[in-house]
């Protein structure tokens, strides 16, 4: 263990639930609340030296997470377009019956997914956006974005491995 760290893991263990409260307050969503919580207690160890005394470091830390959401949720609304429904790329004549069925699982596929699944799918496997762009347009963090996609993947297995064996 490195020297200091136990001073970042009491000044973490007094602010960071005082932090992930007010954020999942503002934010609604866990998720979201444990990204801005991290990147919060980024910034408060990027000023250490400038943190108020006892007295007034809640109020301090309250004033700077609060700040931190409004503007997350400003910037989510200023980025975040509604997506049109996605329809599958149209076969081609020489792989007519292998684009039907891949275009009929993905179908299927999709209509068993929960929203916020399907817009980081059809983003990234679809139209080949990089994840942090995934991120911009959806007003989440890149790590929100690997979360859903990884939790996507797992459910195409299951899917998958239903419908081989004609359960889906």
């Amino acid at each position: 263990m490195k020297k200091g760290n136990g001073k970042i893991e009491a000044l973490y263990a007094k602010l960071g639930p005082v932090i992930y409260a007010r954020c999942r307050r503002i934010l609604k969503e866990r998720a979201a609340a444990e990204d801005a919580t991290q990147e919060i207690f980024i910034k408060i160890l990027k000023s250490v030296d400038t943190i108020p005394g006892d007295d007034a470091l809640i109020a301090w830390v309250h004033r700077v997470t609060t700040n931190y959401c409004l503007n997350a949720l400003r910037d989510s609304r200023r980025r975040a377009e509604p997506m049109a429904s996605e329809s599958m790329p149209e076969p081609r004549d020489d792989d007519f019956e292998d684009s039907v069925v891949t275009k009929d699982f993905a179908e299927q596929l999709m209509a068993r997914q929960p929203e916020e699944l399907k817009a980081p799918a059809v983003m990234y496997h679809l139209k080949g956006m990089e994840q942090s762009r995934v991120a911009g347009a959806l007003g989440v963090s890149r790590r929100t974005v690997l979360y859903r996609l990884a939790e996507f993947t797992e459910r195409a297995k299951k899917f998958e491995a239903l419908a081989e064996a004609g359960l889906a």
